[in-house]
Protein backbone atom coordinates (compact mmCIF):
# COMPACT_ATOMS: atom_id res chain seq x y z
CA UNK A 1 0.00 0.00 0.00
CA UNK A 2 1.34 3.47 -0.90
CA UNK A 3 2.05 6.00 1.79
CA UNK A 4 0.24 9.31 1.72
CA UNK A 5 3.19 11.30 0.27
CA UNK A 6 3.79 8.66 -2.39
CA UNK A 7 0.14 8.85 -3.47
CA UNK A 8 0.39 12.63 -3.87
CA UNK A 9 3.48 12.23 -6.06
CA UNK A 10 1.76 9.60 -8.19
CA UNK A 11 -1.34 11.76 -8.65
CA UNK A 12 0.85 14.75 -9.56
CA UNK A 13 2.74 12.61 -12.08
CA UNK A 14 -0.54 11.34 -13.50
CA UNK A 15 -1.85 14.89 -14.04
CA UNK A 16 1.45 16.05 -15.53
CA UNK A 17 1.52 13.13 -17.97
CA UNK A 18 -2.12 13.79 -18.87
CA UNK A 19 -1.39 17.46 -19.59
CA UNK A 20 1.66 16.50 -21.64
CA UNK A 21 -0.23 13.90 -23.66
CA UNK A 22 -2.96 16.48 -24.36
CA UNK A 23 -0.26 18.89 -25.53
CA UNK A 24 -1.17 21.59 -23.02
CA UNK A 25 1.47 21.21 -20.31
CA UNK A 26 3.47 24.26 -21.46
CA UNK A 27 0.33 26.42 -21.65
CA UNK A 28 -0.65 25.40 -18.13
CA UNK A 29 2.90 26.11 -16.92
CA UNK A 30 2.79 29.59 -18.49
CA UNK A 31 -0.54 30.37 -16.83
CA UNK A 32 1.10 29.74 -13.48
CA UNK A 33 2.80 33.13 -13.92
CA UNK A 34 -0.65 34.69 -13.55
CA UNK A 35 -1.57 32.51 -10.59
CA UNK A 36 1.70 33.22 -8.73
CA UNK A 37 2.02 36.91 -9.70
CA UNK A 38 1.74 38.28 -6.14
CA UNK A 39 4.20 35.72 -4.83
CA UNK A 40 6.63 36.55 -7.64
CA UNK A 41 6.56 40.37 -7.42
CA UNK A 42 5.56 40.88 -3.80
CA UNK A 43 2.57 42.50 -2.18
CA UNK A 44 3.53 46.12 -2.95
CA UNK A 45 3.92 45.65 -6.71
CA UNK A 46 0.95 43.29 -6.85
CA UNK A 47 -1.23 46.01 -5.31
CA UNK A 48 -0.37 48.28 -8.28
CA UNK A 49 -0.62 45.60 -10.98
CA UNK A 50 -2.72 42.68 -12.13
CA UNK A 51 -1.37 39.83 -14.23
CA UNK A 52 -4.23 39.03 -16.59
CA UNK A 53 -3.16 36.46 -19.16
CA UNK A 54 -0.39 34.90 -21.16
CA UNK A 55 -0.34 35.04 -24.95
CA UNK A 56 2.26 32.70 -26.39
CA UNK A 57 5.23 33.51 -24.12
CA UNK A 58 4.23 37.09 -23.18
CA UNK A 59 2.67 37.88 -19.81
CA UNK A 60 0.10 40.71 -20.04
CA UNK A 61 0.00 42.87 -16.90
CA UNK A 62 -2.37 45.77 -16.22
CA UNK A 63 -0.81 48.64 -14.26
CA UNK A 64 -2.61 51.38 -12.27
CA UNK A 65 -0.79 54.29 -13.92
CA UNK A 66 1.70 55.20 -16.61
CA UNK A 67 4.25 56.22 -13.97
CA UNK A 68 4.08 52.72 -12.44
CA UNK A 69 4.31 51.25 -15.93
CA UNK A 70 7.51 53.20 -16.60
CA UNK A 71 8.94 52.08 -13.26
CA UNK A 72 8.16 48.41 -13.97
CA UNK A 73 9.88 48.50 -17.34
CA UNK A 74 13.15 49.04 -15.46
CA UNK A 75 12.51 45.91 -13.37
CA UNK A 76 11.36 43.69 -16.24
CA UNK A 77 14.53 41.56 -16.43
CA UNK A 78 14.50 40.96 -12.68
CA UNK A 79 10.80 40.02 -12.75
CA UNK A 80 11.41 37.65 -15.68
CA UNK A 81 14.18 35.93 -13.68
CA UNK A 82 11.82 35.49 -10.73
CA UNK A 83 9.13 34.08 -13.01
CA UNK A 84 11.63 31.62 -14.51
CA UNK A 85 12.70 30.54 -11.05
CA UNK A 86 9.07 29.94 -10.02
CA UNK A 87 7.56 28.30 -13.13
CA UNK A 88 10.57 27.24 -15.20
CA UNK A 89 13.02 28.81 -17.58
CA UNK A 90 11.83 29.77 -21.06
CA UNK A 91 8.11 29.70 -20.27
CA UNK A 92 7.67 33.50 -20.17
CA UNK A 93 10.07 35.54 -22.30
CA UNK A 94 8.52 38.99 -22.11
CA UNK A 95 6.11 41.09 -20.10
CA UNK A 96 3.77 43.65 -21.62
CA UNK A 97 2.74 46.29 -19.08
CA UNK A 98 -0.30 48.40 -19.95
Amino acid sequence: MAKRGETSIRIGSFFRKTLESAGIADRVDRQMAVAFWEEIVGEKLASKTKALKVEKDVLKVRVVSSSWRNELVFFKKEILKKIAKRIGKGKINDIYFY
